[in-house]
């Protein structure tokens, strides 16, 4: 098979070398072009020069190339975060042969293999990102917690069959997805959290896939946790709260030890309140200035642009508040003929239940929240 690489840095040094000594594949050629507006090459491998042993292609001519029959396929070695944008262009230059080798094998502990490779089905898009509740319920605690964990006086996790069938039906509409987060709540506090790192990764081998936590509850002895997260690429988002400051050391020398990748927030000193329960402000612009309006969120068989429509029930359950979502806000991933194209246009929108946001944010310092009052969540209290 006659193959072009689509490379950049470590990930594509790594990929050529594998591909050089592939029986059956000969590299004909390389694009280093990634985020140029024009089909000229702009090498990300390296500053100045092409690292690899090879000639360089623009798009155009890579489109020609395959058209024309001298190469049987593109094969793309970059970061996650760009696969979505590379692809679509190649697609566009008429390219239909594409696959991926996932860019955690960037780390040298992951050796690459046939199998490694993923081919991207035109036929869907690539969702850029997903998040689960593996745990409702949490350690810490903070006040105005923007998921209404610390109003959720038992334990409650998510489900692992529902989320298994959920993820399964994702991949019917989507070839992949960019980012999956597993969060909470403090998922660390859910001993089903290997199992679901497993169905996650089986279902979606391209993914970036983190794991949520503010740490506190990681410790040495949860081998079958590192070793899931090992065996399958899966790495920490660690925020820094004030409590977690003080023990980073220690979270972070597990983590060295067990070889798992953690990645750190800034400190988090600060929180936000957004609620207006009159439901008075304007939905664009509430969805316009929202950080969360790209957190897409799963639930039982139910996706929605962010968590809000899903979880506002704690919120009323606890203060007799009537804030509803309207009945677009929350989509059946079941729903009949839903392509995922248009999924994705629909999660794009802002909601009916964006009108409880109000785009004026008001900011506190970060504390706990065991003695919860509703001005906690009100913009304007």
């Amino acid at each position: 098979m006659n193959v072009i690489l689509y490379a950049k840095g470590k990930l594509g040094r790594k990929t050529y070398d594998y591909l050089t000594d592939a029986e059956g594949i000969t590299l004909c050629g390389i694009c280093c072009d990634s985020i140029s507006e024009s089909d000229t090459v702009i090498n990300l491998a390296e500053d100045s020069y092409n690292p690899f042993d090879l000639p360089s292609y623009t798009l155009d001519q890579i489109g020609s190339k395959y058209t024309g029959k001298e190469i049987d396929s593109v094969i793309l070695a970059v970061d996650n975060e760009i696969i979505s944008f590379v692809s679509r262009r190649l697609l566009q230059k008429g390219v239909y042969d594409i696959a991926l080798l996932p860019s955690y094998y960037e780390e040298d502990m992951y050796e690459i293999y046939d199998d490694s490779f993923e081919w991207i089905e035109i036929n869907k898009p690539r969702l850029d990102y997903i998040e689960y509740h593996i745990s409702f319920h949490c350690n810490l605690n903070c006040k105005g917690c923007s998921h209404f964990s610390n109003l959720i006086d038992q334990p409650m996790f998510g489900d692992l069959n529902s989320f298994s069938k959920d993820m399964e039906r994702l991949r019917e509409l989507f070839w992949g997805i960019s980012k999956i987060r597993l969060m909470g709540g403090e998922p660390v506090l859910n001993k089903q959290l290997p199992e679901f790192i497993y169905r996650a990764r089986e279902i979606f081998p391209d993914s970036d896939i983190r794991i949520v936590s503010n740490g506190l509850m990681i410790r040495d002895d949860q081998k079958d946790l590192f070793k899931a997260m090992r065996e399958c690429a899966v790495f920490f988002d660690v925020s820094l709260y004030p409590p977690t400051e003080k023990i980073i050391g220690r979270i972070s020398r597990i983590c060295d030890d067990e070889h798992v990748k953690l990645t750190v927030t800034p400190s988090v000193t600060q929180f936000t309140a957004s609620l207006d329960p009159g439901g008075n402000s304007d939905p664009a612009d509430s969805f316009r200035s929202c950080p969360a309006r790209h957190c897409v969120y799963l639930c039982n068989g139910k996706i929605s642009t962010c968590i809000m429509p899903q979880i506002i029930d704690v919120f009323n359950d606890r203060y007799g508040s009537d804030i509803q979502p309207a009945n677009d806000d929350i989509i059946d991933l079941y729903e009949e003929g839903l392509k995922g194209i248009d999924l994705m246009e629909r999660l794009r929108k802002p909601m009916d239940i964006c009108r409880y946001c109000s785009s004026q944010r008001r900011s506190f310092d970060w504390a706990p929240g065991y003695d919860p009052d509703m001005k906690d969540w009100i913009a304007r209290p």
